[in-house]
């Protein structure tokens, strides 16, 4: 969950306690009226309050029970005809700025509370507990309107006003700092927040993966996402990305042993965290699992059936001495490869093992889908197999082709020197071939021979 979608559902929440907030404002003059009763308040600790008159109680009781039934018009109608009269003590203007403030937070009219909640707490006529409960509130709208700097001044204020703060404050305050990327200090509130809570929402532990993830705390990053998929083991995204972050600090079998536990849970459903997991199974040498974790992947249709993953099957099954069974998976990449690579490294496995013929194919196949600093090798590759059938012609016109590239070029020199001996080599053999057979003839008593 992000963190302005957080801040927008605090808010939502503070509208659905606005009534009880606007109820219990209308008993504050009254309490504190007793308590001037009983005891004489120090000035230095508690600001100057009265006790609402009866006619401006009277009409806050009633914009309350028009807030209940949620007609918000009349309720303000009401609030502020109370604003225009005259001789309003400290204490009644507080609590109808109060009581507006918490009306137009009920309608959504979010950008206008922070005016009437500073008017209502610059009168300094509430009780400690109601300016506490205020100021937080106006720190977490500031915060839904994008006003940090404001958010950040109050819910420090609230801080210093606070003997035991609550965790969802320490939340707050690391939201804050995190939308200003202050990412150091507000990992310390984002940790209390988590450690304090003996339940922490699933929000507050994510907030906390993103801190440590902008200050490239890995390891911490690492922990607290086993956190999260201990509170919500059926959320795929915190194995995968536990496991990225394994991998990326080279911890490759707890990154595999995390891929893997959520495959067996099913939880893997999309190409790229198949692959993770294949790729992950080819590196710690197990090539069989690999490519049955690829094969089960395109079966199933959660992997593309492109180049890479038909590539990454031949490689699996190639580290798994199954050669043969690499052949066919390899030419279907070779198909669907942009470019001749695929179709040239299926004719090079071809090659070694002298089936011609079957190289020659695939390479034919690749010289057209060449990339240009790739078509010298193929050329050469292709002279190879010709010369490998006793195609001297053909091999011959291959290498020199493949001799214009600076890369392969002396090799390709080297073959037609090569070339050009087993020429000789074979007419040689030719031409001894055909003095035996005229003599063996001569043998025979043929024209010219000795006769008995």
């Amino acid at each position: 969950m992000s963190v302005a979608r957080t801040v927008r559902l605090r808010v939502l929440a503070l509208r659905l306690v606005a009534a009880l907030a606007c109820v219990a404002l209308l008993v504050v003059g009254g309490a504190a009226g007793a308590q001037s009763a009983k005891k004489k308040p120090d000035p230095k600790t508690t600001p100057q309050q009265g006790a609402l008159s009866k006619r401006v109680a009277e009409k806050l009781s009633q914009a309350n029970e028009l807030l209940q039934q949620d007609k918000y018009d009349a309720a303000l109608a009401i609030v502020d005809e109370l604003a225009g009269r005259s001789k309003l003590d400290p204490l009644e203007v507080a609590q109808i700025h109060r009581f507006r403030g918490y009306i137009l937070l009920s309608k959504g009219q979010v950008d206008q509370v922070p005016e009437e909640f500073q008017k209502s707490l610059e009168q300094h006529a509430l009780d400690p507990l109601a300016e506490q409960q205020m100021t937080y509130s106006l720190a977490q709208i500031y915060t839904q309107l994008g006003k940090y700097d404001d958010a950040l001044a109050l819910i420090n204020s609230w801080f210093e006003g606070e003997s035991e703060p609550k965790p969802e404050a320490y939340h707050l305050k690391a939201m804050i700092l995190v939308q200003q990327e202050k990412f150091k200090e507000a990992l310390a509130p984002a940790k209390t927040a988590v450690e304090t809570e003996p339940s922490p929402k699933e929000s507050w532990v994510q907030l906390l993966v993103a801190i440590y993830s902008q200050l490239q705390d890995y390891p911490n990053v690492a922990a607290t996402l086993q956190k999260l998929i201990s509170m919500s083991p059926q959320k795929k995204q915190y194995w995968t990305q536990l496991a990225a972050v394994q991998n990326l600090i080279d911890r490759e079998a707890s990154a595999l042993a995390t891929l893997q536990l959520a495959h067996t849970a099913k939880l893997l459903t999309d190409d790229r965290e198949f692959r993770q997991l294949a790729r992950l199974l080819f590196l710690r040498d197990m090539p069989f699992q690999c490519a049955k974790a690829v094969e089960e992947g395109l079966k199933g249709g959660q992997m593309k059936e492109d180049a890479e993953s038909y590539r990454l099957m031949s490689n699996c099954l190639i580290a798994a001495r199954e050669h043969d069974r690499a052949l066919e998976p390899l030419e279907k990449a070779g198909e669907l490869a942009p470019d001749g690579e695929m179709y040239m490294l299926l004719g090079q496995m071809h090659l070694q093992r002298d089936r011609f013929a079957d190289a020659l194919a695939a390479l034919e196949k690749a010289l057209p889908k060449a990339k240009p600093e790739q078509r010298g090798q193929v050329q050469l590759l292709i002279g190879v197999a010709q010369m490998g059938s006793q195609h001297f012609d053909d091999a011959q016109r291959a290498f020199q082709a493949a001799s214009d590239d600076k890369k392969v070029h002396d090799a390709a020199e080297s073959y037609l020197k090569f070339l050009s001996d087993e020429r000789q080599r074979k007419e040689q053999e030719k031409m001894v071939q055909q003095a035996k057979a005229a003599a063996d003839a001569g043998d025979d008593g043929g024209p010219g021979g000795k006769s008995l």
